[in-house]
């Protein structure tokens, strides 16, 4: 049987490595690169402690500043060769054999939260925001001694946290000072974040304070409502180009002057005048209140003074019929002083004659009154009063003199009485005082514009009297 053919068996031809490319320079001797070290095993994957969204955490501004590496260590090499062939490239120049070895290579640290920040988070996840509040202050309280330099980060970051704690506790004005003292902590580069989480605070605060106002009495939603709006400027001088905000403040402004119209009315129902007076001179000493509304304030200013005077006559009324003339005329007198109030534009002149009509009614009623009683003492205070109102017209002011001539010369008869019993009792001196007391009185009352013709016969008794007693004329 033959044997088979024998073939030679020739080595198998191997590829000619691939030369590395001197270097420009010839070095004295070639160092070998560095290869890749392959037993550091890789760093775990960064779990997440938060699933906030961003605009609840500062991620960004919670982190810490990463710590920079060892200036005496030599930082690792990195792979020599590339894919595809070609001269190796080094990330870092090549250690000379004759320096020391080097150290051991660092690990890089990861990016990690300040602890007392990650510590505040965590109690702020767990609602628990009493204890966030008490732990992130009593720690600022701390920082000069426990906080290093440079951590700027971190106090914002935890300012933050604070903040959001006590906007969940309520504490909207806490919430505020936090934020705007995170804002002044922040490095400039950050600010613009600190400054967004104070204009959404203030966006909340402003319209839960709407709400609040839309379903509030009329006593305090005026205030609520200003409220809102200073929350809204606030969140405007963070972020002046914020349009919630700046919707905010507009529906504010419009729910204002709303409010200002409904409180009015109301006070003005309750009969309290100066109130509502008060509260629309305020709305319309806003430079803010529009054109078309000041005109319909200024109308509802102008009636609370119409509608005061109204009520305080008819409270003289009520009193003059059930006999309490005293009240009677201090409501009048209060009316007068309300009347001399009302600045000149407040009440259109058809309005100003008929509150004077109101006024005259009211003191000459009660003047006439005391005058069929006899007291004329009594009646010529209220009859005065009623001769100031020039707008009564010709008729009623010659009716008001006549009341008045009539009450002078009441006054006039029981003077002269009492003047005669003072001289025949020897009181000379009194009796002369009085005499002239009465003169001054017809003087006065001419003065106000009674004629002295009509006060002849008083002038005449007062004389005779003199005359009779010997009385010293002073006058």
């Amino acid at each position: 049987m033959p044997l088979p053919e024998r073939r030679e068996i020739r080595p198998i031809e191997r590829p000619e490595p691939v030369r590395v490319a001197e270097p420009p320079e010839p070095a004295p001797a070639a160092e070998p690169a560095v290869p890749k070290q392959l037993d550091a095993p890789p760093l775990p994957p960064r779990r997440r402690r938060s699933k906030i969204s961003p605009h609840a955490r500062p991620h960004r501004m919670l982190r810490a500043p990463e710590t920079p590496p060892d200036a005496g260590a030599e930082p690792p090499a990195a792979d020599v060769a590339r894919l595809g062939g070609g001269p190796p490239t080094l990330a870092q120049p090549l250690r000379r054999w004759d320096a020391a070895p080097p150290a051991p290579a660092a690990e890089p640290k990861p990016k990690r939260d300040s602890p007392l920040v990650e510590t505040c988070f965590a109690l702020y996840q767990e609602k628990r925001f009493s204890e966030v509040v008490s732990e992130g202050e009593e720690m600022l309280a701390k920082l000069p001694v426990q906080w290093p330099a440079g951590t700027s980060h971190d106090i914002a970051a935890l300012q933050s946290v604070i903040g959001l704690a006590k906007q969940a506790l309520g504490d909207d004005d806490g919430a505020r000072l936090a934020l705007e003292a995170a804002i002044d902590a922040s490095p400039e580069t950050e600010r613009p974040t600190y400054r967004r989480h104070l204009a959404a605070l203030s966006l909340d605060a402003a319209q839960a304070r709407l709400a609040r106002a839309a379903g509030h009495d009329t006593g305090d939603r005026v205030a609520t409502i200003r409220s809102a709006i200073a929350w809204s400027e606030r969140g405007l001088a963070a972020v002046a180009s914020d349009a919630g905000l700046a919707g905010a403040r507009e529906a504010a402004y419009d729910a204002l002057w709303h409010a200002y119209e409904l409180t009015a009315t109301a006070l003005l129902q309750r009969q309290d005048f100066g109130g509502a007076r008060q509260l629309l001179r305020e709305a319309l000493d806003d430079p803010a209140l529009p054109t078309f509304r000041a005109a319909g304030f200024r109308g509802l200013f102008s009636s609370t003074f119409g509608a005061e005077v109204g009520q305080l006559t008819a409270q003289a009324i009520l009193s003059m019929q059930g006999g309490r003339e005293a009240e009677a005329l201090e409501s009048l007198k209060r009316a007068e002083v309300v009347l001399a109030a009302i600045p000149a534009d407040a009440l259109p002149p058809t309005r100003r004659d008929e509150v004077d009509q109101r006024l005259w009614w009211g003191y000459a009623e009660l003047g006439s009154r005391r005058l069929e009683a006899g007291d004329y003492e009594e009646a010529l205070d209220p009859l005065i009063h009623a001769l100031r109102f020039e707008s009564i017209g010709p008729e009623r002011q010659a009716e008001t003199h006549a009341a008045i001539v009539r009450a002078l010369e009441g006054i006039a008869a029981m003077r002269a009485m009492s003047i005669r019993r003072l001289a025949d009792a020897g009181c000379r001196d009194e009796a002369v005082e009085g005499a002239e007391d009465l003169r001054k009185l017809l003087r006065d009352c001419v003065d106000l514009g009674v004629s002295e013709t009509d006060l002849w016969a008083a002038y005449t008794r007062i004389l005779r009297l003199s005359d009779e007693l010997d009385l010293d004329e002073s006058a």
